[in-house]
């Protein structure tokens, strides 16, 4: 095969991944909220609603741990594919048995499926993208992943949260996404038979990219529960501020490819440093803005989100530029782990600060974790060796 029709293939591999993630996050996206809805329909308690939702998480950061190991002893390409029918699985499970109880379970393999195909696909972007163009690639990537979660509680909500509709549009997205892995298979890294490096060895060398993955995951969780109540306290309509989380969520979509152009061309910590400190600033205006004018308010939002978000698009960036095989795998868990918690403890803990201190406690923790982010990624992020990784497996 030549040079060029070698490189066309890796660049059909890279769009057929980046299309992909975007299909599976419409079920990444729909399934919560159709769970949710369903539940609370069939009169089941708070309590175990929220048992239920929390073991999606769980099953995510078990991912962390469960799927660098896989990998590496079958193979990539087989642990997505796997990653897509465990999902699937789930999904019919939940489907045809409306017991809410064996849905703790079946989330909980939910979780793994989910965070299964994230930590593979992850690794098979970086891999097979340029260094000089890994950022637009990664910012493309970000893009199909936000639109993806827009559009599955999109979907759900058309079908009007028909039960057996609903599974059927969902489970279908994860069979295509079987099928297109298998369709570029032989152009994918498969990882299989690498020495296999820690997921936890890979903690004090991406420091940065590991706070981005959880600033951007309490972000994400924070601002879906605790921005319409803000706004509902300055004075604006649960309603209004709705389609502002919608806006907010468009600016990841559609910010993203330029952010990781510019991380391309002024280098990672530069742009990491000052996405953070956009949000920080963000984070601070938010009191001023929620009252301004509607144009005002949705281009802050449009815009505050994409900043928020751009941290994680350069972050996947900067593990592409410096690891490889293994090591590359085990710091696409240890981001993906990393987000989970994130998203669990960083909402968790905004919630109890807002108890204490009132509404004011959600922009002010945004602004302090963005400002450590900016912090850590200004002294952290700088090429180390990607030896290290391998050194820590061995020395195991």
């Amino acid at each position: 095969m030549s040079p060029s029709s070698s490189d066309a293939a890796a660049w059909r591999s890279i769009l057929t991944i980046s299309f992909l993630v975007g299909m599976f996050a419409v079920a990444v996206g729909g399934t919560p909220v159709l769970l949710g809805v369903l539940l609370s329909r069939q009169g089941v308690a708070d309590s175990v609603i929220g048992i239920s939702a929390a073991c999606s998480p769980l099953g995510l950061i078990a991912s962390s741990f469960v799927i660098p190991w896989a990998a590496e002893r079958f193979g990539a390409v087989r642990i997505g594919v796997a990653s897509c029918m465990l999902g699937l699985t789930a999904m019919a499970s939940m489907a045809l048995v409306p017991e809410p109880l064996l849905w703790i379970a079946a989330r909980l393999l939910w979780g793994l499926a989910v965070g299964g195909f994230y930590i593979v696909n992850k690794a098979w972007l970086a891999q097979l993208t340029p260094s000089g163009r890994r950022g637009r690639v990664f910012g493309i990537y970000t893009s199909c992943l936000s639109a993806g979660f827009a559009c599955g509680p999109l979907l759900v909500s058309l079908a009007d949260f028909r039960s057996p509709h609903c599974f059927a549009m969902l489970g279908a997205a994860f069979v295509a996404c079987a099928t297109g892995v298998l369709l570029v298979s032989k152009q994918l890294p498969d990882f299989h038979g690498t020495a296999r490096a820690p997921v936890l060895g890979a903690v004090p060398l991406i420091p940065a990219a590991l706070l981005a993955a959880a600033s951007f995951g309490a972000f994400d969780h924070a601002s879906l529960a605790f921005l319409p109540r803000f706004g509902a306290v300055h004075g604006t309509s649960t309603a209004f501020m709705g389609i502002g989380l919608s806006v907010l969520n468009v600016g990841n979509v559609l910010l993203q490819p330029p952010i990781g152009w510019v991380s391309d061309r002024w280098g990672r910590r530069p742009v990491m440093v000052g996405c953070a400190l956009l949000t920080v600033l963000g984070g601070g205006a938010l009191p001023w803005v929620i009252g301004a004018s509607t144009p005002l308010l949705y281009l802050f939002l449009f815009v505050w989100g994409a900043c928020a978000y751009g941290t994680t698009t350069v972050a996947l960036a900067s593990i592409g530029d410096r690891f490889t095989g293994a090591q590359l795998l085990s710091c696409s868990a240890a981001m993906t782990m990393a987000g989970g918690v994130g998203g669990v403890a960083g909402s968790s803990a905004i919630g109890v600060l807002q108890d204490a201190f009132g509404i004011q406690a959600f922009p002010r923790a945004l602004i302090l974790i963005f400002l450590a982010l900016a912090v850590v990624a200004a002294r952290s992020m700088r090429d180390s060796s990607p030896d290290a990784l391998t050194d820590a497996a061995t020395s195991r």
